[in-house]
């Protein structure tokens, strides 16, 4: 492929940018990558091992961007660097152009060869593990030549990333780059541990306030619960000894007896029919949460991709609603 493209300012998204840029001059497809590269990891040693290059190579590339633009892209520190505010609107521009440019490859290589390669998926831990167990196994089984890996996070950075193909994302979404399918929707439910509910009469939303809850967040215990019910909306400020930023963390510790969780329901139903956990206050959920797959403008145009997402699209509004 050669190695040269064009870069394009978008002038509304990158004003700062704009003034210093008064022609379109070629700028190197390697240049490019290597700045991505170091963005992403945050250092030129960590750059240049990736790409098995020199790391003088990586530096001279991101010189070269920096003499291009007449700007400073990256703060070098004693072992690491960041992006400058000009670096990071320069990177998520590169991001796209990168992913473009994956696409074209993608189809050179598809036009003779039938539905095989890989695709790399992001999704949060938990839904992950549901797409690992009911959609993986069914995609393969149709196209055995095709490869996936998963990235689970519940960070909502994964499209910046040039090397994802496609992402699922539950209940937000706000990147109008991206083509968005919603594929259904999800609720949180209340649960607890046999012995837990033995020790705390729970009969009413206000009950929750007096008992411990494990709650989903990384700082400090404590959230907000707004509930779903036949007559009315709520909301109930919830306290814990505990908060852990992981649900199958939270399901565990449930599990134990430390605590009500808020959990998402997919999760539950092994653990519901073993007698582990009991639904709590079941007349009360969530509001639904939807569930997006997202992928790139094009990214259908490739085989590989369009066949995982048509699957995506046939099998997960089913998986769930039996959830």
């Amino acid at each position: 492929m050669n190695t040269e493209i064009r870069l394009a300012i978008n002038s509304e998204q990158m004003d700062k940018i704009e003034p210093m840029v008064q022609d379109l001059r070629t700028i190197s497809l390697p240049a490019l990558q290597s700045f991505h590269t170091v963005a992403r990891l945050g250092g030129i040693s960590a750059a240049a091992a990736s790409l098995g290059q020199a790391k003088s190579g990586i530096s001279r590339h991101v010189a070269q961007l920096e003499a291009h633009f007449g700007v400073r892209l990256l703060e070098r520190g004693a072992r690491s660097v960041s992006l400058t505010p000009i670096g990071e609107q320069l990177d998520a521009r590169i991001a796209s152009i990168l992913a473009e440019v994956n696409l074209l490859d993608d189809l050179a290589r598809e036009e003779s060869v039938g539905i095989s390669g890989h695709v790399a998926i992001a999704a949060t831990p938990e839904f992950g593990g549901l797409l690992a167990r009911e959609l993986f196994p069914q995609i393969r089984a149709r196209y055995p030549e095709l490869t996936m890996s998963m990235q689970p996070e519940y960070s909502f950075e994964d499209m910046q990333d040039a090397s994802t193909d496609v992402a699922f994302r539950l209940g937000r979404l706000a990147d109008d780059r991206l083509v968005v399918r919603e594929l259904g929707a999800m609720r949180r439910v209340l649960v607890a541990s046999p012995a837990l509910m033995e020790e705390h009469a729970i009969h009413a939303l206000e009950d929750l306030e007096d008992v411990p809850c494990l709650t989903f967040r990384g700082k400090r215990p404590g959230a907000s619960w707004r509930f779903e019910g036949s007559n009315t909306d709520a909301a109930v400020d919830v306290t814990g000894p505990i908060s852990v930023l992981s649900f199958s963390i939270l399901m565990e510790m449930a599990k134990a007896g430390h605590g009500v969780a808020f959990l998402p329901e997919f999760m539950l139903d092994g653990a519901i029919d073993r007698g582990e956990l009991v639904r709590v206050l079941p007349q009360h959920s969530s509001k639904p949460y939807p569930v997006y797959l997202t992928f790139r403008p094009g990214a259908r145009r490739v085989a590989r991709l369009d066949a995982f997402v048509t699957m995506a699209e046939e099998i997960v509004p089913g998986m769930l609603q039996q959830g």
